[in-house]
């Protein structure tokens, strides 16, 4: 399967084909600032490969300022016969507000933001679930579990060699087996958050 390139990248390459000019007033609208917040916040590390931030989102904000007028108008239609200056405001209002939505979502200026490692860490079996393995997988070769553990299965999974799993579901603590290998732990964990991230952006 052809990797999909990230959408923050997509929109950075297509923003400077269009040109990183500034308009003529020379300042940064609401979506040029909403956007540039919501990128510093979100994707620190793509925000940083911007070489121009302040044009960037000051030309990226002019764009959607455009996209959000011309939809507006089409969104609100004519003015309505007998309408009413307070049902008039409100129509133009709802139509803005959509217009707002949806050129928000279709500019690609505000992609969800990328999962940190903090959150899969958070999120994802790690330690606790591998010695709780191990425990499993030591009852299961002493024939006192009924399971259907696999060595191969479980290398695959945490990225560890099967020899140290095998090391760690016959020592007589997992858990202290686990505390006198930081650094295969540390790989294991930097490798399945790399493969978590790859997968990520595959999705996407």
């Amino acid at each position: 399967m052809r990797r999909m390139q990230p959408l923050w990248q997509i929109v950075i390459a297509t923003m400077m084909v269009v040109g990183m000019r500034l308009g003529e007033s020379g300042r940064m609208n609401t979506y040029g600032r909403q956007a540039m917040a919501h990128w510093r916040r979100h994707l620190p590390a793509a925000y940083r490969q911007i070489p121009d931030p302040e044009a960037f989102f000051t030309r990226a904000g002019e764009e959607m300022q455009t996209q959000v007028t011309e939809l507006s108008t089409r969104l609100a239609g004519p003015d309505l016969p007998g309408e009413g200056y307070l049902e008039k405001v409100a129509r133009l209002t709802r139509a803005k507000t959509e217009a707002e939505q949806i050129v928000r979502t279709d500019s690609g200026m505000f992609p969800e933001p990328e999962p940190t490692r903090q959150e899969w860490e958070q999120t994802s079996p790690q330690e606790d679930a591998l010695i709780d393995w191990a425990w499993q997988m030591q009852a299961q070769l002493e024939g006192l579990a009924d399971t259907q553990l696999s060595l191969e299965q479980a290398a695959k999974e945490w990225i560890l060699p099967g020899g140290f799993l095998a090391q760690m579901a016959t020592s007589s603590s997992p858990w202290e087996f686990w505390k006198t290998h930081p650094r295969q732990w540390e790989t294991s964990v930097q490798a399945r958050w790399e493969r978590h991230l790859n997968q990520y952006r595959t999705d996407r």
